[in-house]
């Protein structure tokens, strides 16, 4: 009787002990995966967008430097391999080309008055080769369209990290009537490019 109890006891331990170095094992390998895939929320340190465009006399473009967003990185090894989250808003009378007129104009096209903002939301990504390929949603006008946009994003030696975006598309997609000056005797594509360079440190 008494070998038996000894014996179960014995069996008991050998079990406990394999339980803990399986949890332990576990861990570790835990502390790996999160230490290799790290995600941290980063901060616009520089910001700025370009929207380019043709039309019947020049090329034109309006630039903006006065929007900020946040993002969370996902990074492996130093790399950026994901996005898990970005959200970003431009005012639209922040745009600005230079020329009073055209600014003008485009405001109206754009619906500036009671559409106050041109926004972009990502809900997902994937790398492909050294691109990341975003999916989101863009909103122009009050109209929102769904947005697959790629991006190339470094990190830098002061790890901040740096992200371009060029994608071009047709205003029409959004309801957008591309603006005309000069009484309509200048007009302008339908085809735009948009254009981000983005900046951002961790806080």
């Amino acid at each position: 009787m008494q070998l038996h109890t000894n014996t179960h006891n014995m069996r008991t331990q050998t079990n406990f002990f394999a339980k803990a170095r399986t949890t332990a094992t576990f861990a570790l390998l835990l502390s790996l995966v999160v230490s290799g895939f790290a995600q941290d929320v980063y901060k616009t340190q520089k910001a700025s967008v370009s929207i380019k465009g043709t039309s019947t006399m020049h090329d034109w473009e309006m630039k903006s430097e006065a929007f900020s967003c946040q993002s969370s990185f996902t990074l492996d090894n130093n790399k950026v391999s994901g996005v898990k989250s970005l959200s970003l808003s431009i005012p639209v009378q922040t745009l600005k080309s230079g020329k009073g007129a055209m600014d003008k104009n485009a405001y109206s096209a754009l619906k500036a008055e009671s559409h106050k903002q041109i926004s972009y939301t990502i809900s997902s990504t994937k790398l492909v080769s050294d691109k990341l390929i975003c999916t989101g949603n863009l909103t122009i006008a009050g109209v929102t369209k769904p947005m697959d946009v790629e991006t190339i994003c470094s990190v830098n030696a002061d790890n901040t990290i740096a992200c371009k975006t060029i994608k071009s598309f047709k205003m029409s997609e959004f309801k957008v009537e591309p603006p005309s000056f000069m009484f309509g005797s200048v007009t302008t594509g339908d085809e735009i490019t948009l254009e981000f360079n983005l900046t951002f440190k961790k806080i």
